[in-house]
């Protein structure tokens, strides 16, 4: 791992430099960059083993998030104009306002082979460089990867963990006195992917919404439910994983 840190640390101090230039070939196939030469465009920098082909390229930085069970993505996501193959060391630089949530020490590489922003469609690079003091986290690819969109994000934790710190009331009191109208869930802001279904004694749905922000207040249609105990299941990761209890409306 330190030779891997010490070989991205070496592109960024080629990149640098004031007096380097790109190395470019142009033939009838169009453009490529040089191997062992340092590209970079917006806080992106690749350092390729082979000749890239840069020909019709482009490659746009995107203020995105890409939303994974457990963590978002950092909001930037470089998204090149068609899948290209790349081989050698990459790196991405990233503002502290852009982490989202992210821990610098903890980001890896994520990348699509075609445009996404559906995490299953990424490949998480979980042996990445990561370093927080530089604010960048970069790998060394020894077999070719096909680039489409890039961004970076937190390893997910596994489902029992990652679900143990929510938090879910087990009464609401909509009066409007503005204690416990709502059903909260505590921490339920850090699982966006979510949805959520309450139902009543007879099995019917009284409530679902996808995203749940903790704006129930005990109504069906907008009308007041009576008193009396609701079961919820709150589904995450497209439903892979669930958490389920029961609610009690009291009204007086």
């Amino acid at each position: 791992m330190k030779k891997l840190v010490a070989s991205v640390a070496i592109g960024f101090l080629l990149f640098i430099s004031p007096g380097l230039k790109a190395q470019l070939k142009v033939g009838p196939e169009g453009i490529f960059v040089q191997p062992g030469t340092v590209f970079y465009t917006e806080g992106l920098t690749l350092v390729p083993a082979a000749e890239w082909g840069m020909n019709n390229l482009l490659i746009t930085k995107q203020a995105q998030t890409v939303i994974w069970p457990k963590f978002n993505s950092i909001q930037r996501i470089y998204r090149f104009s068609r899948p290209t193959s790349f081989l050698g060391e990459l790196a991405l630089n990233y503002e502290d306002v852009e982490l989202n949530g992210n821990e610098g020490k903890n980001l890896v590489l994520a990348y699509s082979k075609a445009p996404s922003n559906n995490y299953k469609d990424y490949t998480l690079v979980k042996e990445s460089a990561a370093n927080p003091d530089e604010r960048y986290v970069g790998q060394l690819f020894t077999d070719k990867i096909t680039l489409s969109d890039l961004t970076a994000v937190t390893l997910e934790i596994p489902s029992k963990e990652a679900y143990s710190d929510l938090i879910a009331n087990n009464m609401i009191t909509p009066n409007g006195d503005g204690v416990n109208d709502t059903w909260i869930v505590k921490n339920i802001h850090l699982y966006p992917n979510n949805e959520l279904k309450i139902y009543d004694r007879e099995g019917r749905i009284v409530f679902s919404m996808i995203g749940y922000d903790n704006t129930w207040g005990g109504t069906f249609n907008g009308n007041a439910l009576p008193e009396d105990s609701y079961y919820y299941v709150l589904y995450f990761d497209s439903g892979k994983a669930k958490r389920s209890g029961f609610i009690s409306i009291v009204r007086e």
